[in-house]
């Protein structure tokens, strides 16, 4: 269910696969250029200006909390070429907490994704 679209909203549900699934729909649709540039990129600039780790500039990504609630969504360039999704969304009282697992969710996607995810977007 979606509340609405700003993804500020406690009744909206969505599962991670189902994220996934609408970004992998998405980046094969002519809007992806638009969605792209609207994505923050790691090192660079928006939510994730901050981020300095081994993927800065080899992500767009689409941050979000709420109170008990943190996640991440978008793509990955690892460092073999390969283009991936990446959603990851945390709800636990701690979640807050959560922002050092994320950043390495990204570092070992951009590093090793390869190794051990199902195959990227083409």
């Amino acid at each position: 269910m979606i509340d609405n679209g700003s993804g500020l909203s406690r009744e909206t549900r969505v599962t991670a696969q189902l994220l996934a699934r609408v970004l992998q729909a998405a980046y094969a649709g002519p809007a992806m250029p638009e969605l792209m540039s609207s994505l923050s990129v790691t090192g660079i600039d928006g939510t994730l200006r901050r981020a300095r780790n081994s993927a800065t500039g080899r992500a767009h990504l689409k941050t979000g909390s709420l109170r008990d609630v943190a996640g991440l969504a978008g793509y990955v360039l690892s460092a073999g070429g390969r283009r991936y999704v990446l959603v990851a969304i945390v709800n636990h009282p701690n979640a807050a907490r959560a922002q050092p697992a994320l950043d390495l969710l990204v570092q070992w996607t951009y590093r090793n994704a390869a190794t051990y995810v199902a195959p990227a977007i083409r």
